[in-house]
């Protein structure tokens, strides 16, 4: 697995011309789409062919992608440790791994990798705005969606586009990047429509065409951020908000909430369509227990169950049969921590 620097990512994309037939694979997450749409305007400026494939963790495949005809493929904001495996069957081709994950996982030998994650949370939109120089204000929607934000390392980034697009960080958050995550949420079961609407995005200005769909689930949002107060449970300092929404705004929700307190721990739980495993959101802004940690304790000896993510925000699921003893988990870990 060679790793590369920045400089050679960008070499990666300059050597993109006509001839080249390109795959862009992203995550369903506002980084992921943010960073994709950059490399996929990135290759239609070169004037390859492009197609973009979005990747849904514990859903997706690399393999039911068809991905025969590319010889050129870029990926990311996908973990390594769900994917690193996956890709020995794209080994034969051009490959280059963008993300910004802890890395786990064994990749094959030529998947040329640029993995950001050298103890600093760099956004993979970040460093997709910085290899192709476009759409800065896209770039800067998907570093803030992924809670960029809050690590100092993002500041100066951030604060200088903020002063380019003159908008402050609350404004942007309020009507911007909430407006663009509300409509990803929405149309979950429709990734194709909504890579395609945020592709057609050339200005910050056409990000209120979204509203149309964004709107549609902020009522829902803005009732489980009221209910979390009276509902939550606490697990020794950490605090547990379990909630069954009807549309996909657990995302939504979790960014409010955990915003409005940075001091405290977090994990939102909330069941999937298939009611029988429950989907976990760690967030730790600044405390000293660790978001993957937590997940990983509260999850150990589960049957069929996952963690992983990073030191201030993770994410697992686990049978909702088990819903007890991960809570159990928490409050042993955090006794004998």
């Amino acid at each position: 697995m060679p790793k590369i620097t920045f400089q050679e990512a960008k070499e990666f994309l300059d050597d993109i011309d006509n001839e080249d037939n390109v795959a862009i694979i992203h995550h369903d997450d506002g980084d992921g789409f943010c960073s994709g749409i950059l490399y996929y305007d990135w290759c239609k400026q070169k004037g390859a062919k492009v197609e973009e494939f979005t990747y849904v963790l514990n859903k997706s495949k690399i393999k039911d992608f068809g991905l025969e005809k590319f010889n050129k493929i870029i990926l990311t904001d996908i973990t390594s440790e769900v994917v690193a495996e996956e890709l020995n069957i794209i080994s034969n081709k051009q490959v280059l791994y963008l993300d910004h994950h802890p890395e786990k996982g064994v990749f094959p030998k030529n998947i040329l990798t640029f993995i950001t994650d050298d103890g600093k949370y760099i956004p993979s939109s970040r460093t997709a705005g910085e290899l192709t120089g476009l759409k800065p204000f896209l770039a800067l929607i998907g570093t803030i969606t992924d809670a960029g934000d809050l690590y100092q390392e993002n500041q100066d980034y951030i604060n200088s586009h903020l002063d380019k697009l003159n908008i402050s960080l609350d404004d942007f958050k309020k009507n911007i990047s909430s407006v663009v995550s509300n409509t990803i949420n929405y149309l979950d079961k429709d990734p194709n429509k909504t890579f395609k609407l945020l592709e057609e995005l050339k200005s910050l200005e056409d990000v209120a065409s979204l509203r149309v769909y964004a709107d549609k689930i902020e009522d829902e949002i803005q009732e489980f951020v009221e209910r979390y107060e009276k509902n939550k449970e606490k697990l020794g300092d950490v605090n547990f908000y379990y909630f069954k929404p009807k549309l996909s705004v657990k995302g939504a929700v979790t960014g409010i909430i955990s915003h409005k307190n940075v001091d405290e721990v977090y994990i939102f739980a909330s069941p999937k369509e298939n009611g029988k495993q429950i989907s976990l959101s760690a967030r730790n802004a600044f405390k000293e227990i660790n978001a993957i940690d937590l997940l990983k304790k509260g999850t150990l000896g589960l049957k069929d169950s996952s963690a992983g993510g990073h030191v201030r925000a993770a994410g697992g699921m686990i049978l909702a049969e088990d819903l007890d003893r991960f809570k159990q988990n928490i409050r042993e870990f955090l006794e004998n921590k």
